[in-house]
């Protein structure tokens, strides 16, 4: 009797196995097993061309997302920002600056030159460099533009994503700190490019690793979404700017 069992115990075993297996693999693919019910699933792809991602960064109320799901760069998975870690980065930069403003103390301009042939940033005051950083900007295929542009919303916590699984580029990258929208001539705002902190590379100042947006340390992005125009009221996490409270002003060469 235990002789005639033993094959459907051992058919019933390797079903079982290869349907881990699989369901193993299909997971790690969409890294989670139910992508169905992360945020994951709902973020509309950056820059595919619609304008659902604008929608949501309009929609977006800046807030650190718990069980957002796992981050992802180029199909591997990377370790996020913690929302102590923050919110520790703004309360820090808030004790060296006054809140963002357009202008300086003494009226001058605030203005951020970046200068994608040596992998640079600087935030000005008029000719007074006051931040110097090392970026990462878009890769090849997703060149970073060029020209004059206005930051047009700052918002403290934001979801990205896009890229292509197939390509080995795709990329979900919750929780990202610190983005200053800009856009302007014939960058339109929809297009969604921003600076923003990246918790996912440290490839600052070395190589391209972004797909199109000015890629800063998240410590350094912080100092610069503290300093930049427009001003925003505390416990604000969100804010569009506006004739009477501007954006300051971007200009991008290589």
């Amino acid at each position: 009797m235990k002789l005639i069992f033993l094959p459907i115990i051992v058919f019933i075993v390797l079903a079982v196995t290869l349907l881990s297996q699989n369901l193993f693999s299909e997971g790690k693919q969409a890294h989670g097993l139910f992508p169905k019910n992360t945020l994951e699933s709902t973020i509309a792809n950056w820059n595919d061309g619609t304008d659902a991602f604008h929608q949501q960064v309009l929609k977006s109320n800046g807030e650190w997302i718990e069980n957002a799901g796992n981050a992802v760069f180029d199909n591997q998975p990377v370790q996020t920002i913690s929302k102590v870690k923050t919110e520790s980065i703004l309360d820090q930069a808030k004790q060296s600056q006054v809140l963002g403003l357009h202008t300086a103390s003494d009226g001058t301009e605030k203005w951020i030159e970046i200068d994608l042939s040596n992998f640079k940033l600087y935030a000005w005051e008029g000719n007074r460099k006051i931040y110097e950083f090392s970026v990462s900007t878009g890769r090849p295929g997703y060149n970073t533009p060029t020209g004059e542009f206005r930051v047009w919303r700052k918002v403290l916590s934001q979801a990205y994503k896009g890229g292509s699984r197939e390509r080995g580029d795709y990329y979900y990258l919750p929780n990202v700190p610190f983005s200053l929208f800009f856009g302007g001539g014939d960058v339109s705002n929809r297009k969604g490019y921003a600076i923003h902190g990246a918790y996912w590379h440290n490839d600052f100042g070395v190589k391209n690793r972004s797909s199109g947006c000015i890629n800063v340390k998240p410590e350094e992005a912080g100092l610069l979404y503290n300093w930049a125009g427009p001003f925003m009221p505390d416990g604000v996490n969100t804010f569009n700017a506006s004739d009477d409270n501007p954006g300051v002003r971007v200009a991008i060469h290589s």
